[in-house]
């Protein structure tokens, strides 16, 4: 239910269990009903839900609510305190079934889902806002760009092929699919960007730029800039790392002067191309 994918259909193939389907399944004859626990990425408040049953045309769950519940890290399952947020909603056939939340929920760690009283989920996703966790040790160094950490992409000019939210992910990516990959520029003087909300401003001391998979498309040249702003989209920069040259499908680092604090960082491409992540090293303010 949890793949980023989107369901597949392959019909006439057949497994130990009966026709093959691409998600959740139970088998028939409930007499109460199925669930499943999941362990959000990361903390966060829930606004809604899609529950997802394409290709199921007869065999998906009828019904299904949601519950949640907020574990501190170590705890068991078997603690939790559900609440629900989502009431018994009916289901339809091969479709989204998308559900807004009257109020934004409180924060939560999991998710349970259930299927009532069986049936199939192809899909299931939980919309809402990261509530990121910071160390108590302000000098401890942390990736402020990370999503995990609150960091999120505001402006980008060009994602042709990937959306430039990808470099903000845990990882390195398993292809240039995971990464922000930008159209060929034909002009001269071009270059991509990308403006970064950081999670918390802070003095940034290094940035990772990483070209994973990209062998062929890499940046000609990148460049850093940072700003110190109440405003979404600042408009007066600071440059942090004039134009440098990266490579193919490697790591990059580039030190920071410490001694200046930011909110926001603007990452460009010069003139276009891709890079798989980019990672803010710093110390929250």
């Amino acid at each position: 239910m949890i793949n980023p994918a989107p369901p597949v259909h392959k019909p006439g193939k057949f497994i130990e269990t009966g026709a093959w389907m691409d998600g959740w399944e139970s088998k028939r004859h409930n007499p109460t009903y199925d669930w499943c626990i999941i362990q959000l990425g990361f903390p966060g408040s829930l606004k809604g839900f899609d529950l997802d049953t394409h290709y199921f045309t007869g065999n998906q769950a009828p019904f299904a609510s949601v519950d949640a519940a907020y574990l501190p890290q170590d705890s068991s399952v078997d603690e939790a305190h559900w609440v629900q947020l989502l009431p018994r909603v009916a289901l339809h056939p091969d479709s989204h079934n998308i559900f807004e939340l009257t109020d934004e929920s409180e924060v939560y760690t999991h998710l349970r889902v259930n299927n009532i009283p069986d049936g199939g989920i192809a899909r299931f996703r939980a919309y809402g806002n990261l509530f990121p966790v910071y160390p108590e040790d302000k000098d401890e160094e942390l990736d402020l760009a990370f999503v995990g950490h609150g960091g999120k992409v505001v402006q980008v000019s060009d994602q042709h092929y990937t959306p430039a939210s990808n470099i903000l992910l845990p990882g390195r990516g398993k292809n240039m699919g995971d990464g922000w990959e930008t159209r060929r520029s034909r002009e001269p003087g071009h270059k991509d960007h990308v403006v970064i909300q950081l999670g918390q401003p802070g003095y940034l001391t290094k940035a990772v730029i990483d070209t994973c998979h990209y062998r062929g498309n890499y940046p000609h040249q990148i460049s850093l800039e940072g700003a110190l702003s109440s405003e979404e989209i600042p408009t007066q920069w600071t440059t942090l790392v004039p134009p440098s040259s990266v490579g193919p499908h490697d790591l990059f680092s580039f030190d920071l002067d410490p001694t200046h604090v930011y909110s926001h960082v603007k990452f460009s491409i010069i003139p276009d191309g891709g890079v798989q992540r980019v990672r803010i090293y710093g110390r929250c303010q």
